[in-house]
């Protein structure tokens, strides 16, 4: 139970403050450590716990900094820390934990690999949000000698924040993120790459479609650059397909062959639909879009939502693509297809133009 444990979080970044924040929320005593005292400092204000003082004896440590130093800080913990259990929020798991092959197995039974899914564009301990892992993920990677009474403390931990625990091998979870989160930060970055030089006339006319695809191009270089080094192999391969398959579309483009290109579009349709849908459910329900221009001024979208609650409309999806040059934008609510009419008819009526 980790009611009554002194629970250690190092590195107190976005997600290791956000950690700490939700602890202390649930009522639990955290305690803070980071190289940084001025970062150790805003996480301390941020979260309400209070710094480590090392001669404290540590029931749950967790460790939240860059990659790269994940396997040293656990190796320091479990000499000074005999009886913690100590787990990581790292998102590569193999090369930590082969750096552990001089760990005795004792000490490796308390051992836990995990990875929250959760994250923002934004870092540092002053955006941590202490609800930011609700509803998330939560990887759980044990070795074959973690003892149980350790994997059970981490699964608390992450169902105490909120976040849903999922079990995965070391291997299973290099595999899974590569294709899922590391992969796409890099297609990420090289496509935002390609505006850094590009003419500013052009750049005027990107619309939703540019920015939904480079918006986690924002990310921390630093330690993206530890991240995919940390999982190299696994993310090497992903980015030799897709790139094996982008020339495959640009010889397909210049040869005419629109059938080509319409099988990749089609097959992007079909990987789309595989991904979880509202709440993590399989089955996607069929959505209509509505598309409404809204001034640029506050309380409108407030007021947009209100119409559709008071139409009693769930809003399955919302995307916001600011015009250029004008104080309007476009929302583009996805709602259940037999409530389309009831929206429109309920937005008209508070007289929204909706576009047709």
């Amino acid at each position: 139970m980790l009611q009554g444990k002194n629970i250690l979080v190092v590195g107190t970044g976005l997600i290791g403050t956000s950690i700490a924040q939700g602890l202390i929320n649930h009522g639990l005593h955290v305690v803070l450590s980071d190289v940084d005292p001025q970062i150790l400092g805003t996480a301390i204000t941020k979260s309400g716990a209070r710094a480590w003082d090392s001669s404290e004896n540590i029931d749950l440590a967790i460790i939240a900094t860059p990659p790269a130093v994940v396997a040293r800080i656990i190796k320091e913990l479990i000499a000074s820390q005999p009886h913690a259990v100590i787990t990581d929020v790292s998102s590569v798991k193999g090369s930590i934990f082969n750096s552990l092959h001089d760990v005795s197995d004792s000490d490796k039974s308390r051992l836990v690999g995990g990875h929250p899914m959760a994250g923002r564009e934004v870092k540092g301990p002053e955006s941590a949000l202490g609800d930011l892992f609700v509803d998330r993920p939560w990887v759980i990677s044990a070795t074959e000698v973690t003892s149980q009474s350790a994997i059970d403390l981490v699964r608390e931990l992450a169902t105490t924040l909120g976040a849903v625990p999922i079990e995965r091998s070391l291997i299973e979870h290099d595999r899974a993120v590569a294709l899922v989160s590391h992969t796409p930060q890099i297609v990420s970055s090289v496509l935002a790459g390609q505006l850094r030089d590009a003419n500013e006339s052009d750049v005027e006319l990107a619309g939703q479609g540019i920015r939904d695809t480079t918006r986690i191009a924002s990310s921390d270089p630093e330690l993206w650059s530890q991240i995919l080094s940390g999982n190299a192999l696994e993310v090497a391969e992903q980015v030799t397909l897709i790139a094996n398959r982008l020339h495959g579309v640009a010889d397909a483009l210049r040869d005419g062959d629109s059938a080509f290109v319409r099988e990749v579009l089609v097959q992007g349709n079909a990987g789309r639909d595989r991904l979880p849908g509202k709440h993590g459910g399989a089955v996607r329900i069929s959505v209509a879009t509505v598309m409404v221009r809204l001034d640029d001024k506050p309380g409108e979208l407030a007021r947009l939502f209100a119409v559709a609650a008071s139409a009693n409309v769930n809003l399955e999806d919302v995307r916001i693509d600011h015009s250029l040059g004008r104080m309007t934008g476009l929302v583009e609510l996805a709602v259940a297809m037999d409530a389309q009419s009831v929206l429109v008819k309920a937005l008209i009526s508070a007289e929204f133009v909706v576009v047709r």
